[in-house]
Parts: C-alpha cells; structure tokens; sequence
C-alpha cells in the first residue's frame, strides 16, 4: 500500500513537471509569435523610416546672399562666382598621398596641410573639407587636368560676396566671414543654415540685415551604399537668395 502510494506520489510530480514545462513552452511560444507580429506589423513603418534615414543622406550647400543697392540703383553688395577646391574624406582613398599631391600643386603651406589634417578630424566623413576658397583660373584648370589622380578631390563653382566700389561703402556695410561659436549659438537661422564654407555678417549692414540677406540653402539628397558613399543623386532642391535691400 505504501509502494502504491509512493509511485502516485511520483507520478503526480512527473505529471505536474511536465505541465509547468509545457506551460513555459506556449508562454515562450506566444511571447515570439507577439514580438514577431510586432516586427512585422506594428514596427514596420519605424524600421522602413530607419532604412531611408541610412539609405539617403542630405548635403546642404551654402545660401546665396541677398544683393543690396544704392540709392541710384547700383550693386554696391553682391554675389561673384569662384573657383573652390573641396576634399570629400569618405572618396579619398589615401589622404596622405592626396594631400601630397596638391601641395605640389597648389603650392600649399605646411600650415594649410596641417588645417585640413584637423578639419578631417572634426568633420563627418561625407562633408566636404574647403581647401581652397578662390582658386585662380590656371589653378582649377590645372586640378581638373590631374582629377584622374586626385580621388575624392572635387572643383567647385560657387558663389562668393563682392563689392564692386571697393572701399567707399566699408564704413556702411562692414563685411562677411565664416560664423564663429558665438554667431552659430546667438542666431537660430544661422544654426540651421549652417554648412562649411557659409559666410555671415560681421560687421554692419551685413551684420545688420543677416536675417534678410542670409538666403535659404541648395539641398542635394543622395543614395548612399552600406558605407556611407553616394550612389546616385535622388534630388536637387534650389535653394531661395536672400531678400534684395535698396
């Protein structure tokens, strides 16, 4: 009698064993099928928006200034198109040997080689380093004549400020430069127009009038691969001159 009970004894504790396996199993069972109709169903539209975010990036170009005239209606503040040299880090395939080579070319200081070392650094690898503001003619031809040997090295045309009178109208409109700290963080329309190579105004009317002559920016967004490299450019958005003052 003591045997009998004993084995029912036992029985009942395989049996309950084997429920609280079985149980465990269908929670598991259920807990993946939900994460599984969460995947597909409820994350769905966030992980395709994650997919675009890494798929296509945006490239922001700087804005145009807005032109200021006379009273006589001339041109006394306007826009010249220049010759720039931009280094995009992400195409370079050795920095070092492209650095050598347009020092040789452009006869670039080793101060100047040793900015652009720093701005690589602290720039994003897709962001375009300016080696050169205003190229001469001869020189940007000559760029373009060696590209086959300079990857990731890219000639611009581009616009830069100009005053046709020279120095009578200093005094009135003071000038542009690249925004400081102290620019970027007091100007909200600045920060969000910020790109390298973007100039503001210093002192003056340009200073002045920023927030109308500042203009909006060019914006390219492109495909990029698994490295961050373009593939192919998806869209081309003008960006609007700043607003003419007379």
């Amino acid at each position: 009698m003591i045997k009998e009970n004993s084995g029912i004894r036992k029985e009942d504790i395989i049996n309950r064993r084997m429920f609280i396996i079985g149980a465990a199993k269908i929670i598991i069972f259920t807990g993946i099928i939900s994460r599984l109709f969460s995947l597909q169903i409820s994350d769905n539209k966030k992980y395709l928006t994650l997919s675009d975010k890494n798929r296509i990036r945006e490239w922001k170009l700087p804005p145009t200034r807005g032109n200021i005239f006379d009273y006589f209606g001339n041109v006394i503040a306007g826009n010249l198109k220049v010759y720039q040299l931009h280094i995009i880090p992400e195409q370079v395939e050795n920095f070092n040997y492209l650095l050598s080579r347009l020092k040789t070319l452009l006869q670039l200081s080793d101060k100047k080689i040793s900015n652009i070392l720093k701005l690589k650094k602290r720039l994003k690898p897709w962001e375009s380093i300016i080696v050169s503001e205003n190229l001469s003619w001869s020189e940007f031809v000559k760029v373009n004549n060696y590209l086959y040997d300079l990857v990731g090295v890219k000639p611009v045309m581009t616009i830069s400020r100009n005053y046709p009178f020279n120095d009578i109208y200093t005094h009135v409109l003071g000038y542009v430069s690249q925004p400081n700290e102290n620019d970027i963080l007091q100007n909200e329309i600045i920060q969000e127009r910020f790109v390298p190579g973007m100039k503001v105004g210093k002192l003056g009317l340009e200073k002045t009038l920023e927030n109308y002559l500042i203009g909006t920016n060019d914006i390219q967004r492109y495909e990029v691969n698994a490295y961050g490299k373009r593939i192919n450019q998806l869209e081309y958005q003008k960006g609007k001159q700043g607003s003419k003052i007379d």
